[in-house]
């Protein structure tokens, strides 16, 4: 028989809920800050190398940047089609930047920002994206990350504690 008091069983699920809001919460504080620093960078870049359309490209770039792992392959198609109505060499420069500013962001930017406080491997994320794209299309891309690592939260934290009793 289980001993614990409904008070302490309340307030375990409280505790439960505010972790959990609490990895939605830094999900999304995170990913903002991710696509504001990556939409600035893009501005900074086009604005010296005097590109047309330079605010509305990093905008773009900026919010499709959210979207993980598709996002920017959106964003740097949207904004090389429309540069390469001006000019193919600004939209070559343009994709190029892009592609090096997705490597510094997945190497440098993203794990600062992110830590480790979601400790969900590559290869999980990669399946979960998979899935949360194909049965939800571009809400479940975004919103994957947030949802496993709170099934991931529940499964150490709340299964795997009642196995043990």
């Amino acid at each position: 028989m289980d001993n614990i008091s409904s008070t302490d069983k309340n307030e375990k699920i409280i505790n439960h809920l505010k972790n959990i809001f609490g990895i939605i919460k830094t999900y999304f504080k995170c990913s903002l800050i991710d696509s504001l620093i990556i939409g600035v960078a893009n501005f900074v870049f086009m604005f010296v190398m005097s590109m047309p359309h330079s605010i509305l490209i990093s905008i773009i770039a900026g919010i499709t940047n959210i979207i993980p792992n598709v996002g920017p392959v959106i964003g740097a198609a949207i904004g090389g089609v429309i540069l390469m109505f001006y000019d193919t060499k600004l939209a070559l420069c343009f994709l190029a930047f892009t592609v090096i500013l997705q490597i510094l962001d997945g190497l440098i930017i993203k794990p600062k920002l992110f830590g480790e406080s979601f400790g969900i491997s590559g290869i999980w994320m990669f399946i979960a994206m998979l899935v949360g794209g194909g049965v939800f299309g571009v809400v479940g891309m975004i919103l994957v990350v947030p949802v496993v690592a709170i099934v991931q939260y529940l499964y150490k934290n709340v299964y795997l504690q009642y196995k043990k009793r």
